[in-house]
């Protein structure tokens, strides 16, 4: 109880220094006692009330309710009682709006925005009638609420809301880190802003505040609905400097383009937000697709290289066994029947053992694993009989001092099944004399296949399987496709480049 108690004279003096201090920055700025006080104070005791537990209402009202008691004897201004009233009725409003005040962002934000307007209509309803000036007690009312209430938001949010380092050894030798770009950038604009306020001729002062929409937009896209509500608050504190005094007419231009620039910069802002977190979702779900995606052929390239390893073992054993038997019948049975029959047998089993080599050399390169990936390139060229078929084919292997290490499974797999689809259609359809494969290996690995043949339409790659997979299989591990060919007589052509990250 006593530190309640404590706690509360201290929040009661403190908030009635602050009530005090808006109201003469805004009594500077309305030129009108009453007015002033719906203004910055009444916007600042909204904000607390919304962020404050509600056992400290009393002190927060109490020290709004003796300020204007105490000000209103000292102008000789009983109407203030309107006032009074206005700050009462918006109890109950606070009192709902508290209990709605909870969630993500934006909901905070709807209820501010329902709690500024239903109030500033309530100080309208009540403080109008005792004035002819309704319209300026509105556009005073949100004007206020626009600047302070998502302020106070800003500053409860940070104190209580992120998660500070415990203050220990290493965090107090730590060196603290300034970050001058920041404050420069802070300080360049908010010197615009006074230029802007304090330069310009009288017959384009009308335009000033305009010119003040250029740093919230500059802050919304930097920061968010935060810098937009903080390029707000640099422009009324330029505005509030450079005011002299002047017409009712000056000053409701004024209310007006700071409720537009706060409403405007804060709307942008939350776009601005929304639309970076939509993104950063996005490159994280991308992220997660690719790392699935890298994890299936991985998978993939192991369960072909399980059932090749079985195949091979099991049928390669299989079929010597019935070889051997075939030898032996041949050797035991002299009629020709029997020999028939033997050869027959014989014939079969070899017949099945190139089709299962042939099924072994789809399902996983046997070369690959033994040689490496360039010498499995140069035998695939061999088997392709490449040179008899007359295309001359260079092999280029480049890589940089720095790479020591080899290629990993996947990417020397996917590698070349790239080049051995790439030379099949050369040899099938490219009518091509002479073809280049480079290979590129720094951080990341480039493949590049060019031939001299006579090219294709575009439309026809999307026709067949081979460039189709090929394409899919890199888009899976992360890379880029990039497939061109020329056609007419002079140049013509295909070049596949392909670009794979380091797996």
């Amino acid at each position: 109880m006593r530190h309640y108690v404590l706690s509360s004279l201290c929040s009661w003096l403190l908030l009635s220094c602050c009530w005090f201090c808006l109201w003469i920055i805004a009594l500077y700025f309305i030129l009108d006692p009453e007015l002033a006080v719906l203004f910055f104070p009444f916007a600042m005791r909204l904000g607390v009330t919304l962020h404050a537990p509600k056992s400290y209402w009393p002190s927060v009202y109490g020290a709004e309710w003796w300020l204007m008691v105490s000000l209103a004897v000292l102008l000789e201004q009983p109407q203030w009682l309107s006032v009074m009233v206005a700050s009462l009725l918006s109890l109950p409003v606070l009192w709902l709006a508290h209990g709605l005040y909870f969630g993500s962002q934006w909901r905070r934000l709807c209820v501010m925005g329902a709690v500024i307007t239903i109030t500033a209509l309530i100080n309208t309803l009540v403080v109008g009638l005792f004035t002819s000036h309704s319209l300026m007690v509105l556009l005073v009312s949100i004007t206020g609420g626009l600047m302070l209430v998502p302020s106070c938001y800003l500053i409860w949010s940070y104190l209580f809301q992120k998660a500070w380092i415990p203050l220990t050894v290493n965090l107090v030798s730590r060196p603290v880190e300034l970050r001058s770009r920041h404050v420069v950038f802070y300080a360049v604009l908010f010197i615009v802003s006074i230029a802007i306020q304090l330069g310009l001729p009288d017959e384009m002062r009308r335009f000033a505040p305009f010119c003040l929409a250029i740093p919230i937009i500059l802050l919304a896209f930097r920061y968010g609905w935060q810098g937009a509500l903080l390029g707000t608050l640099l422009n009324s504190v330029a505005l509030i400097a450079a005011r002299t005094g002047g017409s009712n007419l000056e000053i409701t231009d004024l209310l007006l383009s700071l409720s537009a620039q706060s409403l405007t910069g804060i709307l942008l802002g939350m776009g601005i937000q929304r639309q970076r977190e939509l993104n950063e979702k996005l490159r994280h779900e991308l992220s997660r697709n690719h790392s699935l995606s890298r994890q299936l052929v991985k998978a993939e390239e192991s369960v072909r290289r399980e059932v090749a390893r079985e195949l091979h073992d099991e049928i390669g054993q299989n079929i010597t066994a019935i070889r051997t038997q075939a030898t032996i019948i041949q050797r035991v049975e002299n009629t020709p029947l029997g020999q028939n029959c033997a050869s027959m047998i014989e014939s079969l089993s070899l017949n099945i053992y190139d089709t299962t080599k042939g099924l072994l050399t789809q399902l996983r390169p046997k070369s690959l694993d033994d040689l490496g990936l360039e010498e499995a390139l140069h035998q695939l060229v061999r088997e392709m009989e490449c040179e008899s078929q007359g295309i001359v084919t260079h092999i280029i292997w480049q890589q940089s001092e720095q790479q020591v290490t080899e290629l990993s499974d996947t990417m020397g797999v996917t590698l070349y099944r790239i080049c051995q689809e790439a030379l099949n259609n050369v040899v099938k359809y490219a009518f091509a004399s002479e073809v280049t494969i480079c290979f590129f290996i720094r951080d990341e690995v480039e493949l590049v296949i060019k031939d001299n043949g006579i090219g294709f339409k575009q439309e026809q790659t999307l026709q067949g399987f081979g460039l189709r997979g090929m394409r899919e299989r890199v888009q899976a591990l992360g890379g880029t496709f990039l497939l061109s060919s020329r056609t007419e007589r002079e140049e013509q052509g295909t070049e596949l480049s392909v670009t794979l990250p380091a797996l």
